[in-house]
């Protein structure tokens, strides 16, 4: 009965081609922002305050995000194993997904390189961002990804998936691997992690990429579709 439906990806709009048989003519693309929080720079004093408060390590990578199946977090924690100097931070909350996890990480003795955290301040989350080496984000499905766009706001450099809406949220020069490829993974860790210059690039280009996605952005784009009804 919709004149108009606003979608947040062009893989969202494809899903609801796909599933209902809605003319693709009625579909407006307006993607998602993130908090605003996420988009400027946290002092290097609040960043070290939030560090030593949750007792995060110097270096380490990052996942943010639900912990259940199809974000595929074990994909990650097996990649861990194999690399036996990383440490890796979770932002996130699980239930029967996230039993299987600890569970694996008990069994491989990983629990001294994983850290878990939930129940943070935007601000304090925002300095996590800032503050890893790279945020990594395996999801199987998505409608969008909103944390590839605060780390490429955060100028943190992002792995995450091939296909999908992944390339929508993360522009042209993050690094897009097979998920469920501990290879692929690895490899693309260390990659980024032996190259400064890399890093440098992922993190200027990214961030430049981010400025399509701030609020003046969105609500523009808001106000176009209602103008046109």
């Amino acid at each position: 009965r919709a004149d108009k439906i606003i979608a947040v990806s062009e893989q969202t709009k494809k899903d609801i081609v796909d599933f209902f048989e809605i003319p693709e003519s009625k579909i407006i693309v307006v993607y998602q922002g993130c908090n605003k929080v996420f988009q400027s720079s946290i002092p290097i004093k609040q960043k070290e305050k939030t560090l030593t408060k949750h007792q995060i390590p110097k270096d380490y990578l990052l996942y943010v995000g639900s912990i259940e199946k199809r974000k595929n977090l074990l994909t990650i924690l097996k990649t861990i194993k194999e690399l036996p100097n990383q440490k890796l931070v979770i932002i996130g909350t699980g239930k029967s997904y996230k039993v299987k996890c600890l569970r694996f990480i008990a069994k491989n003795n990983l629990s001294n390189r994983i850290m878990f955290l939930s129940g943070l301040s935007l601000e304090e989350m925002a300095a996590i961002y800032q503050s890893a080496q790279i945020m990594i984000y395996p999801s199987i499905f998505e409608g969008f990804g909103i944390p590839i766009l605060e780390s490429l706001f955060s100028k943190t450099p992002v792995i995450t998936s091939k296909g999908g809406c992944f390339s929508e949220a993360g522009g042209p020069d993050s690094k897009y691997i097979n998920p469920l490829s501990i290879e692929e993974m690895t490899k693309a860790i260390l990659e980024i992690q032996n190259s400064t210059n890399l890093q440098n690039s992922m993190a200027e280009k990214g961030f430049k990429y981010a400025q399509n996605y701030t609020d003046d952005e969105i609500s523009a784009n808001l106000m176009s579709v209602y103008n046109k009804l």
